[in-house]
């Protein structure tokens, strides 16, 4: 027995409560450990005859990584508290693991056993610590636009829309009248929500040097074309959220300039992290701009170490009323559905309660999600953000897809994703290929579309609510920032619509089939990926071949009758499949029964 890999810890990803009266309880030991695994559980205060009520299940071994099993079991709590033990058989060994660690016992010792005082202990679901993310957010597709980049109606811009090579500095008159009549493209596409990149007032292209939170940066149209742009997204089924850049202001932005020209005398001194004074250390241009300077030696804290993007104090008051006035503004006055947070992982956690508080106060089904690229289980308690950016996914997708680990390694990465994140969590993730801030995914896989479509198809059978990033729909590449922010092609003789018809294909299959969204990855032995997703009397067998080689697959334990979810043929499946290079199949067995 391998004591140092069992763990529990409550009130954790361990142990959460799912919903008002259930908890997700989790054991992990080590791989192939222990024969079986049962919990002792019930109310701490129920007693009957001087002997404590309670219930011993076995729990299910539900996944299984190259280190460790994972058992796990959903308990209903009739009266909301919760204590509970594990008892682990090995061979004809019996050991009981608490919150004193881990103990042999005999399989009869009642009094070892039924000692409250080592059990772990869920005191109390309260149903004001429950996620409330809002209900819409899991069944939708969306979709990242960086607005200068993506179409502009009545161009200003003196650039060629055309150019190979784009640069940061660079602004190319996309605009916000242009996304309205692109419209009609993302509803045929099947999105049915769109995550801006910044939009506000900024003399940037990328818009994250915000100088001026409550409008509308003119080169993208007025507030009122924002308004538009809103209703009619509604009116197409498409929600709408936007950038809020609150880890940082820009340099031109008021409150700061207030701090330069006043120093120590300014109202706003504390709303930003001054080390010392005068502010700036570092000659001006003309315009009033950084010129030169050491970025190690700054007199004030900035997001890394640019001096165009001074740090938000969100403890200072003036600050925090500020950014949570800017919050509640899009919400009430446009109708806006949610935020995405920018390095949400530099922004205290009390502010962001507050922040949640003021968005969800203002829209109750107002949706938060956060730019975190670690582990964000902090972040997602429910009383911060709803979501993050799921790069816990989408790293071991990009190695496995680009051929850089097994597919055991894939399969036994995913399994501890599965397992050390919340399925309320889950639900709700933003699982995307490819942003504005990375290379896009077709770059990614060396411009080879066979193998991009196996990398959305992974992501559409996935749990979680997929992204497609601008352009990437009709075949968009690109490597690292600015090369990934190329403008969206005019001419449509351009465009992959051979992709587009698949992606539009994949939208609806999973829209049509519930399973596909289920938390887990029920992988099966095979020399390729190969898992089923199932819910309810549904199942679904996932087949891809990501390698260059045609192979045969043994697929005794798979055989059936099913439906090609793409062709809607029935196929019948014997000992033997054979799949060509970097193909897939999506598979729904004709007939079906759960085993509850």
């Amino acid at each position: 027995m391998n004591k140092h890999a069992i763990y529990h810890r409550s009130k954790s990803e361990y142990a959460y409560a799912y919903n008002k009266d259930t908890l997700h309880l989790l054991l992990r030991t080590a791989k192939d450990d222990f024969d079986r695994v049962d919990i002792v559980i019930g109310d701490p205060f129920q007693w009957k005859n001087q002997a404590w009520v309670h219930e011993i299940f076995t729990m299910k071994k539900r996944y299984q990584s190259e280190l460790f099993d994972y058992y796990f079991i959903e308990y209903k709590s009739k009266y909301l508290r919760t204590k509970y033990t594990f008892i682990l058989y090995k061979n004809d060994d019996v050991y009981i693991y608490g919150t004193r660690g881990v103990e042999k016992i005999h399989k009869d010792d009642h009094e070892r056993i039924y000692n409250l005082s080592q059990y772990f202990n869920y005191p109390y679901i309260n149903h004001e610590d429950l996620h409330n993310t809002p209900s819409w957010v899991k069944n939708t597709v969306w979709y990242q636009i960086f607005p200068d980049r993506f179409n502009g109606v009545n161009n200003q811009s003196t650039l060629n829309w055309n150019n190979k090579v784009v640069k940061n500095n660079e602004i190319y008159g996309g605009n916000l009248q242009g996304v309205i009549e692109k419209i009609p493209h993302l509803k045929e596409l099947g999105v049915t929500g769109i995550y801006f990149t910044p939009i506000f007032k900024s003399p940037s292209a990328h818009k994250y040097d915000t100088s001026d939170y409550f409008t509308i940066d003119p080169t993208f149209g007025t507030n009122e074309d924002f308004k538009e742009l809103v209703q009619k997204c509604h009116e197409n089924n498409i929600k709408v959220v936007l950038d809020a850049v609150f880890n940082h202001a820009g340099f031109d932005h008021p409150f700061f300039q207030d701090v330069i020209k006043n120093g120590e005398k300014s109202i706003y001194r504390n709303s930003f992290f001054i080390e010392k004074f005068p502010v700036i250390n570092f000659p001006l241009d003309e315009f009033g701009k950084p010129k030169t300077f050491d970025k190690t030696n700054l007199n004030y804290r900035t997001f890394a170490f640019t001096p165009f993007m001074p740090k938000w104090n969100t403890s200072d008051p003036l600050a925090e009323k500020h950014l949570l006035d800017v919050t509640t503004y899009w919400i009430k006055e446009y109708d806006i559905d949610g935020w995405r947070i920018d390095v949400s992982n530099e922004i205290s956690h009390d502010f962001l309660r507050k922040m949640r508080v003021a968005a969800k106060t203002a829209k109750q089904d107002t949706f938060l999600f956060g730019e975190n690229w670690d582990s964000s289980l902090p972040w997602l308690q429910g009383d911060q953000v709803d979501s993050v950016m799921n790069y816990d996914w989408v790293y071991p997708v990009w190695q496995y897809f680009e051929h850089k680990i097994t597919l055991e390694q894939f399969k036994s990465q995913m399994n501890d994703y599965l397992a050390q994140t919340p399925k309320h969590v889950l639900t709700n993730m933003f699982n995307m290929l490819d942003s504005h801030d990375t290379m896009r995914i077709k770059h990614r896989l060396n411009q080879d579309m066979r193998r991009v479509m196996l990398a959305f198809v992974f992501m559409f059978v996935s749990c979680g609510a997929p992204n497609i990033y601008y352009g990437t729909e009709i075949g968009m590449t690109g490597a690292h920032d600015p090369d990934n922010r190329r403008t969206f092609p005019k001419d449509k003789t351009t465009y992959d619509m051979d992709f587009f018809n698949f992606l539009k294909k994949l939208i609806q299959i999973r829209e049509q089939y519930p399973s596909l969204k289920a938390p887990d990855y029920l992988f099966t032995n095979s020399n390729v990926l190969s898992f089923y997703k199932e819910l309810n009397d549904e199942r679904i067998l996932v087949l891809i071949n990501n390698t260059l080689d045609a192979v045969e697959i043994n697929m005794t334990s798979m055989k059936g009758t099913y439906i090609n979810l793409f062709t809607e043929e029935k196929v019948t499946i014997n000992d033997i499949l054979k799949m060509n290079s970097y193909d897939f199949l999506l598979l729904k067995e004709v007939t079906y029964e759960t085993d509850n």
